[in-house]
């Protein structure tokens, strides 16, 4: 009995299985949230970036041009300086005796000169008369051209001391920086010693490497930006002056030397970030970076195409921070998809989840 109860319970409960319905999900297509816009045009510069270092173009060393005794000096080192400005003297007393030797030498010259001067014209008017001989008045003659000449010597060594008593006082070739000094007061210096360090920092020249694949795109006369950390936030904008001529055996390189005027704060030493403009391009079409991404090994711009993204195989040119240059695949009509656009693939359903950029 109780196993024919089991055995119509097992019916029972077989039966009103079967009679359930047999429910499946349908499938949906899934849509895509995305930002779109149109590409841009803009001017480009296309630039090789390299580091490099400042240095003045002028970076003399004042040397002593007489010797003497250091009485003053009266700038210090880090002074900015001026052409002409004086920044030390020497004793001058043995220049200044020199130069009162030679005045008197020239003053007696001239006046022995205007003696023989006198006498020369005498003998003239008496040899018209023919009451002197003609040897006389030639001696004579002789006598006042070498006199000239005598003269002559005494007045250029009167100029040459007085030269050297004027470079007892040191000056400026320059406007700059001082950036060494040699002496101090009592020191004795002898000609061609140095005495001060100068720097000009008006025009500034910055030497810097470039790749040797990069050399034929360098040439003289090219736009180059600079900045350095010495003086943050202020761009120097300069132009090559030179190419170097030769590669670089031993870092394969090609050295380049850029001018430029000091637009404030840029020291000689500090280092420079180079831009080197090789080529400017007019309205180049140009997306959003994160509108490029890459399938199947090739980079790809999705354009929106109704409610779908059609993948368009591009060539991309120049790249800069959060944008990149489209020479083909795509014109500056096309409405092109850049947030969510990582997450499409060819004929994806999209939805524009903000307005046109």
């Amino acid at each position: 009995m109780k196993l024919l109860s089991a055995l119509i319970l097992f019916v029972l409960i077989t039966a009103c299985g079967a009679s359930e319905p047999d429910v499946t999900p349908q499938s949906q297509e899934s849509v895509t949230s995305v930002v779109v816009t149109h590409p841009q045009l803009r001017d480009i510069d296309v630039v090789l970036t390299a580091l490099g270092s400042v240095e003045s173009i002028n970076d003399p060393t004042v040397s002593a041009q007489a010797s003497g005794q250091v009485e003053q000096i009266v700038v210090r080192e880090g002074d900015r300086i001026e052409v002409g400005q004086l920044l030390a003297t020497l004793d001058s007393t043995l220049h200044a005796i020199e130069s009162a030797k030679s005045a008197a030498e020239v003053r007696r010259y001239g006046v022995l000169l205007e003696n023989q001067d006198s006498e020369v014209k005498r003998l003239l008017r008496l040899a018209k008369s023919k009451a002197v001989s003609r040897d006389k008045l030639e001696d004579e003659q002789a006598q006042l051209e070498m006199l000239t000449a005598q003269r002559d010597i005494a007045y250029k060594q009167w100029e040459q001391h007085q030269y050297m008593e004027s470079k007892t006082r040191i000056v400026a070739p320059l406007n700059g920086l001082i950036t060494r000094r040699y002496i101090s007061p009592g020191d004795y210096v002898i000609t061609g010693q140095p005495l001060f360090d100068l720097v000009s920092v008006d025009r500034l020249r910055a030497r810097i490497g470039f790749p040797e694949h990069d050399a034929s795109r360098i040439a003289v006369g090219k736009e180059v930006y600079l900045t350095t950390p010495a003086a943050p936030g202020v761009t120097a904008i300069g132009e090559v002056a030179a190419v170097n001529p030769q590669i670089n055996v031993h870092n394969r390189a090609v050295e380049i030397s850029v001018e430029f005027d000091n637009p404030g704060g840029w020291l000689p030493g500090a280092s420079a970030d180079i831009a080197l403009v090789v080529e400017r391009r007019a309205q180049a079409l140009t997306v959003p970076l994160m509108a490029v991404v890459i399938r199947d090994g090739r980079d790809v711009v999705f354009v929106v195409d109704g409610k779908q993204a059609r993948a368009v195989p591009i060539t991309a040119g120049w790249r800069e921070a959060g944008w990149v240059e489209i020479v083909s695949g795509i014109n500056a009509s096309d409405l092109i998809v850049i947030e969510g656009a990582g997450l499409l693939s060819h004929g994806s359903h999209i939805e524009v989840d903000a307005p046109v950029l």
